[in-house]
């Protein structure tokens, strides 16, 4: 009896035991340190993110985010490419061109809406005003290229035929043209636009080509520049994680909208390539306003199909499917 006693004894102990490590080693895989990688590039992408790196909140146990400014478009488009990226803000056309070529990034909604100017120091009151002056541009073939095009195209001017678009290598490039008057007529994105604005005082917005865009294609917000997407494997494995990021980070987006002042400091502390200044007095033309996936995919599905007709090779030449679209 007493050798049967010791024998279900040392089966209670082994089994405690066992018990105990098990716990143990699930407790370690819990614990174990977990980095999620947020690539965005400089810019407006770069001021929604603002209050989120500045102030880095605690996104769950163990869980930490680097937030990483990328300051060319071809080192971001490099992450998304290589999959490096966990969440990155990119443009419109790139996140459906990556899903299309199987590279597992869902898109989650808008960062940031048009943000593209033609601004000019002549007096032009309408888009017929436009036919045979010539316009200084960049970015030939990609986005801003094609939704210039689109949109005239769609107000009954031929952008070949009517106007002469001399592209220069990049937007930088665009600037130094126009305030040197080699240019009186320019394609421009914010903040650049607000800053050219405040070193040549003459200059006026003649199209903000969002507006057109939504006139045109009778879009609420007009079209998405910039979007905000997350790796698949993510969204399955850190659900918790996924949505309080996405609750803070449409805080910071909101933050940034509101509160252009505090927004300059924070942009200055975080090396973002916008003055304070340009900030704040550019602040209405910025189009900063994070929307979901939910409130935004029709404007999403009129833009894609667009640019499917225009310049199919833009989005990968075919429409993304219904896996694309992320939906909380």
């Amino acid at each position: 009896m007493k050798k049967r006693l010791l024998y279900l004894l040392s089966l209670v102990l082994i089994w405690s035991f066992g018990l105990g490590c098990h716990k143990t080693e699930e407790q370690a895989v819990a614990k174990e340190p977990k980095i999620i990688n947020f690539y965005y590039p400089d810019g407006l992408p770069a001021l929604t993110v603002a209050k989120l790196a500045k102030e880095n909140p605690n996104m769950g146990e163990n869980i930490t985010v680097n937030y990483e400014m990328q300051e060319t478009p071809d080192l971001l488009a490099s992450k998304i490419i290589k999959g490096e990226a966990d969440i990155a803000i990119v443009p419109s056309n790139l996140a459906v061109q990556a899903f299309n070529k199987g590279i597992p990034y869902r898109l989650v909604g808008t960062s940031t809406w048009g943000s593209l100017y033609l601004i000019s120091t002549e007096d032009i009151e309408t888009l017929e005003d436009l036919k045979g002056k010539e316009i200084y541009s960049f970015a030939k073939g990609l986005t801003p290229d094609i939704v210039l095009r689109y949109v005239f195209s769609e107000s009954g001017i031929d952008p070949d035929k009517d106007l002469e678009i001399n592209y220069l290598n990049s937007a930088a490039e665009v600037a130094p043209a126009f305030l040197s008057g080699k240019t009186n007529l320019a394609l421009v994105s914010e903040p650049l636009a607000t800053n050219i604005m405040m070193k040549k005082e003459e200059t006026k917005t003649i199209i903000g080509l969002n507006e057109q865009w939504s006139n045109i294609m009778e879009s609420k917000n007009g079209y998405p520049q910039s979007s905000l997407i997350i790796k698949s494997d993510l969204i399955v494995d850190e659900k918790e994680f996924v949505e309080k990021f996405l609750q803070a980070y449409e805080v910071s987006s909101i933050w940034a909208a509101e509160y252009p002042d505090e927004l300059g400091d924070y942009a200055q502390d975080l090396g973002i390539g916008v003055k304070k200044e340009a900030i704040i007095k550019g602040q209405d033309r910025m189009n900063i306003k994070f929307v979901g996936i939910k409130d935004c995919r029709e404007e999403y599905e009129t833009y894609f199909k667009a640019i499917l007709d225009f310049a199919p090779k833009a989005i990968g030449e075919k429409l993304p499917d219904e896996e694309f679209y992320f939906d909380r």
